[in-house]
This record gives C-alpha cells, sequence and structure tokens, in this order.
C-alpha cells in the first residue's frame, strides 16, 4: 500500500509539474514557413509547450490558414508585412527555404523583432556579418538543434578533459540544396562549440562520388580532430558519430539516442596494465535511448535539442535575457570552416 501511495503521488507531483508551466506568456510570437522540417520538429514543440502563436505565414494563403487552425487564436497570412507590423509579435520563427532566410531575417531584425532562424540563417560568412550587424537590441538565435541534445550536455562535464577526437557525419545524396552549408553545418558547428575555436585546418576533399571531405582541426586549447564528412553514403543508414579521448576514458556517441564511455587502463612506467593482467573492461553507459518509455524528455524530438532550443529562444525573449552563446556571432568559426570547405570542393 505505501509503494502504491509514492507512486501515485510521483505521478501526481509530475502532472502538476506540467501543467503548472508558465504558459501564461506575456509575448506573442509568429511562424514563417510550413515545410517538412517544421511540421515534423518545431511546429510539435511550439503546440506542447503552448506558444502563443498569433501569425503563420507562408507563400500559400490557404495553407497558413490551414496550418493556423490548428493554434487556438491563430490567423494565416501570404504577406510578411503581417508580421513585420504587428507590434504585439515579439518573436518569429522563420523556417522557410533556406535560400530565403538571410532576406526574411534581415527584414524581421530592422523591424525590431527576436528571431529563431532555422539553419542556414544565410549561405555566406559575409552575409553572416551583415545580419549580426542588423540584431541591434534584439535576439536572433541560429536553429542547430545538436547545441541541446542531451548527448551534448552529458559531454559538458568532459569537454575540457578531451585530447582528440573523430567525428563522422555521413549521409545519401543531397541534390535538392547545399550539403555544406545544410547538412555539413551541423557536425562542423558541434566540434567547434565542443572543442573551441580553429586554429589550423587542412581539408582534403573529392567530388567523384557526390561529396566527401577529411577536415584535420587543430583547436587553439591544443585539442586535435578529424572530421569526416560525406553525402556518399545512404540516408537509410545515416551515420553521426563523435568519439572523443580523454586522459581517464574514450567517449562514443551515436546521436541522437546513444553514449557510452570505456575507461582506460592504468599504466605503470607507460606501461599499459592491461597488457600484462588480464583486467575487465569498465564500460559506462551514459545514454541508450530506445524509446521504449514513451516519455516526453524520451521523444526523439526532446533527445535531438528541438525541445531544448525553442525552450531557450522563448525564455531568453520572454526574460529579455540575451547571451552571445547562442547568437549570430556564435555562428563566426563554423561559417568560416565551412568556406573553406566550400573553397576547396570549388577547386575539384
Amino acid at each position: 500500500m505505501l509503494s502504491r501511495l509514492l507512486i501515485d503521488r510521483y505521478k501526481r507531483f509530475r502532472k502538476t509539474a506540467y501543467l503548472r508551466q508558465p504558459f501564461n506568456y506575456r509575448h506573442q510570437y509568429a511562424f514563417i514557413g510550413i515545410g517538412q522540417h517544421s511540421l515534423s520538429n518545431l511546429y510539435p514543440v511550439i503546440h506542447f509547450q503552448g506558444v502563443p502563436l498569433k501569425t503563420i505565414c507562408t507563400r500559400h494563403l490557404k495553407d497558413a490558414q490551414q496550418m493556423a487552425a490548428r493554434f487556438h487564436g491563430c490567423t494565416g497570412t501570404d504577406q510578411l508585412s503581417d508580421i513585420i507590423n504587428d507590434a504585439s509579435v515579439k518573436g518569429v520563427f522563420v523556417c522557410a527555404n533556406p535560400s530565403q532566410h538571410a532576406a526574411i531575417t534581415s527584414e524581421l531584425l530592422q523591424a525590431g523583432k527576436h528571431v529563431f532562424v532555422e539553419k542556414p540563417p544565410c549561405f555566406s560568412l559575409q552575409e553572416l556579418h551583415s545580419l549580426i550587424k542588423l540584431q541591434g537590441q534584439q535576439h536572433c538565435m541560429p536553429g542547430l538543434q545538436k547545441r541541446f541534445s542531451q548527448i551534448n550536455q552529458l559531454l559538458e562535464p568532459h569537454r575540457s578533459k578531451t585530447t582528440t577526437y573523430s567525428c563522422r557525419y555521413l549521409t545519401g545524396a543531397y541534390p535538392e540544396g547545399d550539403a555544406v552549408l545544410e547538412l555539413f553545418i551541423h557536425p562542423v558547428d558541434n566540434c567547434i562549440r565542443l572543442f573551441g575555436d580553429v586554429q589550423r585546418i587542412q581539408i582534403n576533399t573529392s567530388l567523384k562520388n557526390n561529396i566527401t571531405c577529411f577536415v584535420s582541426i587543430q583547436h587553439i586549447n591544443g585539442i586535435m580532430g578529424i572530421i569526416h564528412l560525406s553525402t556518399d553514403h545512404s540516408w537509410q543508414f545515416p551515420v553521426d558519430e563523435l568519439e572523443i579521448n580523454t586522459h581517464a576514458a574514450v567517449f562514443q556517441a551515436s546521436y541522437p539516442n546513444k553514449l557510452v564511455s570505456i575507461e582506460k587502463s592504468a599504466r605503470f612506467l607507460n606501461i599499459p596494465l592491461e597488457k600484462i593482467f588480464p583486467t575487465p573492461v569498465v564500460k559506462k553507459v551514459h545514454l541508450d535511448n530506445t524509446g521504449f518509455v514513451p516519455i516526453a524528455g524520451k521523444n526523439n524530438i526532446a533527445m535531438q535539442g528541438f525541445s531544448g532550443e525553442i525552450t531557450h529562444f522563448v525564455n531568453s525573449v520572454e526574460q529579455n535575457k540575451y547571451t552571445a552563446e547562442h547568437s549570430l556571432q556564435s555562428l563566426i568559426t563554423t561559417y568560416e570552416v565551412l568556406e573553406k570547405i566550400k573553397g576547396y570542393l570549388d577547386k575539384q
């Protein structure tokens, strides 16, 4: 009986904690775009968190109106000016065609709106600097969900202990867009964010079958890594892996659901004792989400970081507190590396 009572109390506590979340937002928000990415990953989070969408805008008015009907009090429009001229809309989510992101974001920033813009916010370092100049007192946050992934949260205490790392980001062909800016931005930004600014970089590329790149990086803090990027693999079996070598252990991450570490064996006079004495392998499972327990925190959207990034943006707007850590400025080094990759590809 006691155990049942404790279980019931815990369940009530968990439900009450969700219902008491601050859904009484002070500001209104708008969303620009109704594509597959936003429908699958962004709109569900906004709906779950009760973010008050006032306007949804897309090129086709009927689509905007049909999507707006899913949110209480929301209206659909095909005119960006309806959002720009609405003083009650303080924050805007931009997830349109990537080629339009820079122009839309520019207009919104000049109108005094806070902007969450899905990657890529622009297609060159020069465009990025132009958008940064327009920020003023507004917050412009790039949508790079891996920054908020549960794996990265678990890796946070071990970043400074890293000596070397290797990253593999392999997909199938990507003929519909710019693979470097739209795909490779994820692993490149993640490695820079985890391990710091770049001191030296060496790139080897091939365009024989789609794109393959090997990027060797030395960070300013001495950490060295190699990033393998490719669109010459498969969309059915994509690879998004990161292995981090520290003095004490090797961490192996398979985004978004798995993180394990293997402790290194002790040494005597630099002799690995594991070569002399039989020692058990100490393997720790920090995360292994199978989705068997169907709760919000284990949902794939949350595991990848979509929930965290939207929460961060909305809280920043509501509290009027912003940091460079999640602003456009944080992308400068990422774009410098991406432009070098594009430069090497152009020479092929």
